[in-house]
């Protein structure tokens, strides 16, 4: 499923922007330059192939993740090296942060960089998951 299908699926769209847990989101793919820097960024922080690939599939979707950081900004990597931590800080929705734990290697929502909300394998998944929630609990309205 793409990310568009997704939010398609679980979000209610108002004047062209998905509403998403109260926030309205549009999706907007990521250039090629946003994309190439978005890679070299990784490289700089030696994230592993298949994240990089996983992120850039994504990124090639929506260059955003809820409209927190675009794909190539640096403050991705802010919670890499940290207090032990390597993390990809994808974004924010209110309180739920989004991140990848290179340490652990999963995907996770939770409260400035943990996962205590939940643990995935894939980044769709954790998407997915998101997403799901929001509908069932009637916050994609």
């Amino acid at each position: 499923m793409t990310v568009k299908e997704l939010f398609d699926k679980y979000c209610k769209i108002e004047d062209g922007e998905y509403i998403v847990h109260g926030q309205c989101v549009t999706l907007e793919p990521a250039t090629e330059e946003e994309l190439e820097s978005f890679k070299k960024l990784c490289a700089e922080y030696n994230v592993e192939q298949r994240i990089v690939d996983e992120l850039a599939e994504y990124y090639s979707q929506n260059k955003s993740f809820f409209g927190y950081f675009i794909c190539d900004e640096r403050e991705l990597f802010e919670w890499w090296g940290v207090d032990g931590q390597r993390s990809i800080w994808l974004g924010c929705v209110d309180d739920d942060c989004f991140i990848y734990d290179d340490i652990d290697h999963k995907y996770g929502i939770g409260f400035a960089g943990n996962k205590d909300v939940g643990e995935y394998d894939t980044l769709m998944e954790m998407l997915e998951a998101y997403l799901k929630e929001g509908f069932e609990n009637g916050l994609n309205e």
